[in-house]
C-alpha cells in the first residue's frame, strides 16, 4: 500500500512540477468578457480566465488537452488592452502554476467559463509592468555599478532599492523569483514577534520607506508614488502584526510646498526631519498619545557628503546641507541614545536608526537621528542595537548576541521591541530566518 502511495505521488509529480514555467502553443477556445471598471469594484485589479487547447508543449511539463489562463484585465482601476477576443485564435504562451503565485489568492478572478475541473494557469506577461521600471529603461550601467542619477538635479538613488521598486506588487510573484532569501519574509516576522510575547514583549515593525517611493518625480519626471508599499504592510497587519506604515505620513508631508525634504539627495537615508517624524508616529503607537512637547531642541546645520556621491566617485557634487532641529542632551548624560540595556525600549534595525545619530563621520554625527527623537520625546534612554547593511537578520543576532547571552536578566522589564529597517529588505534580504533564537535555552 506505501508504494503505491510513492507511485502515486511519483506520477503526480510528472505530471505538475511546482515552481516550473510551462510554453506551449494553444488555440483559445472560450473568453471571459473583458470586466469593466464599475463591475469589479472595490477592487482596483482583476483577473480573468480563458479557456485554450494545448496544441504543442515547447518547455515544461503538459499532459493536459486542456487549461484554464488567467490575465490581467483590469488594472488600477483601468481596463488593459489587448485581451484575446476572437476564440480560434492561436497563441504562444508563457505561463506559471497559478497556485506558485500565492499572493494571487486573494486577487478578483472574473470567471464565466466555469471549467471547475481544469488546472489554472496564469500568464505573468499580462501584468503591466511597474511606472519606475519603465523610468529605469536604459540605466543598466548605472544599474550595474549600485547608484543611479535622477532626472531632478543632484539626486542619486541606490540601485538596491531601485530593483526592489522595479518588482512592484512583489508579493503576488513567486518568492524563488523577487526575493534574494526566496522565502516570504512573513513566517521570520511572526516568529519573532512570537518570540518577543513569550517574554512578555511587544513588537512594533516600522519599515522605512525607499527614497523613490517618497520622490519618485526626483528619479523620472512625471513618475507617481503608488500604493504599492502600504498594501503589502496592510496585508501583514492582517496577518497579525502590529505595523506603523509611514508612507501616507510622509505623502501628506511632502504636499506641503514648504516642507523640509525627507530624504538625502546624495544618501541613502532619511534625513532628521523624517526621523523626527518617524519617531513622533512611534511614541503614538506605544503611548497611545501625542507625544509632549519639548524645548530640549535647537536649530542646526550639517554638511554632509552622502554614501552615495561616494559609491558614485562624484567630487563635482557639492556637499549638502541638512538643516534640522537638534536635540540637546543635559550635561548629566553627555551623549547619545545608545547602549542603555536598562532601557525598556529596544531599538533594532539596520543603519536608518543610527544615521544622525551616531558620532561616526559617514553617519553623519549625532542630535538628528530616529534615537535621539524618540529618547526626547518618551523622556528615557533606548537601548538601541544595530547592523549596518542587514537589519532584519544580523539584527537580530547582535540582539540575541550581545544583549541575551551575556545578561539572561536581561529581558526583564522590556516592554517593546521597534524594528525599524528599509523597505527593500522585504526583497533584497539574503536571509529572512526563522532560526534566530531571543534568549538562550537553560
Amino acid at each position: 500500500m506505501a508504494a503505491a502511495r510513492v507511485v502515486i505521488l511519483l506520477l503526480a509529480a510528472s505530471t505538475w512540477l511546482r515552481g516550473e514555467t510551462l510554453e506551449i502553443e494553444a488555440r483559445l477556445l472560450a473568453i471571459t468578457p473583458p470586466p469593466t471598471v464599475e463591475q469589479v469594484r472595490p477592487y482596483p485589479r482583476a483577473l480573468a480566465t480563458y479557456l485554450y487547447e494545448v496544441r504543442a508543449v515547447h518547455r515544461g511539463t503538459c499532459k493536459e488537452k486542456r487549461i484554464l489562463v488567467v490575465k490581467w484585465a483590469v488594472w488600477n482601476r483601468r481596463p488593459l488592452p489587448g485581451l484575446p477576443v476572437k476564440p480560434g485564435t492561436i497563441a504562444r504562451l508563457k505561463l506559471d502554476h497559478f497556485i506558485d503565485h500565492p499572493g494571487l489568492r486573494g486577487a478578483r478572478i472574473v470567471d464565466r467559463i466555469l471549467e471547475r475541473e481544469l488546472r489554472l494557469y496564469y500568464e505573468p506577461s499580462s501584468r503591466p509592468p511597474p511606472e519606475v521600471a519603465k523610468a529605469l529603461a536604459g540605466k543598466a550601467e548605472e544599474l550595474d555599478r549600485g547608484v543611479v542619477g535622477g532626472t531632478r538635479k543632484g539626486w542619486l538613488f541606490l540601485a538596491d532599492e531601485l530593483e526592489h521598486a522595479r518588482e512592484g506588487r512583489f508579493w503576488e510573484k513567486p518568492w524563488k523569483q523577487v526575493s534574494r532569501a526566496g522565502v516570504d519574509p512573513l513566517p521570520a516576522l511572526l516568529d519573532f514577534q512570537k518570540r518577543l510575547q513569550a517574554v512578555g514583549v511587544g513588537l512594533l515593525v516600522v519599515p522605512v520607506p525607499t527614497k523613490v517611493s517618497i520622490y519618485p518625480d526626483c528619479l523620472a519626471a512625471g513618475l507617481q508614488a503608488t500604493t504599492i508599499p502600504s498594501d503589502y504592510l496592510k496585508l501583514l497587519e492582517l496577518a497579525g502584526l502590529n505595523i506603523l506604515d509611514l508612507h501616507p505620513l510622509f505623502h501628506e508631508h511632502r504636499q506641503d510646498p514648504g516642507h523640509q525634504a525627507l530624504y538625502c539627495t546624495q544618501d541613502t537615508h532619511w534625513t532628521p526631519e523624517a526621523c523626527r517624524l518617524a519617531a513622533q508616529a512611534i511614541y503614538r503607537k506605544l503611548e497611545g498619545q501625542d507625544p509632549p512637547g519639548h524645548a530640549d531642541l535647537r536649530p542646526g546645520a550639517r554638511q554632509i557628503r552622502g554614501d552615495l556621491a561616494r559609491m558614485r566617485k562624484a567630487p563635482a557634487l557639492p556637499v549638502e546641507k541638512i538643516d534640522f532641529d537638534e536635540v540637546i542632551y543635559p550635561a548629566s548624560r553627555g551623549s547619545h541614545g545608545y547602549d542603555y540595556p536598562t532601557s525598556d525600549v529596544i531599538l533594532l534595525g539596520d543603519s536608518n536608526i543610527a544615521v544622525f545619530s551616531d558620532p561616526k563621520e559617514e553617519l553623519h554625527g549625532p542630535g538628528g537621528g530616529l534615537p535621539d527623537y524618540l529618547s526626547l520625546y518618551l523622556g528615557r534612554e533606548l537601548d538601541v542595537i544595530a547592523a549596518f547593511g542587514d537589519g532584519v537578520h544580523q539584527a537580530r543576532l547582535n540582539l540575541y548576541r550581545w544583549r541575551s547571552i551575556r545578561d539572561p536578566g536581561y529581558w526583564k522589564n522590556k516592554r517593546w521591541v521597534v524594528w525599524c529597517f528599509t523597505m527593500r529588505e522585504f526583497t533584497r534580504a539574503e536571509q529572512w530566518s526563522t532560526e534566530v533564537p531571543l534568549v538562550k535555552n537553560p
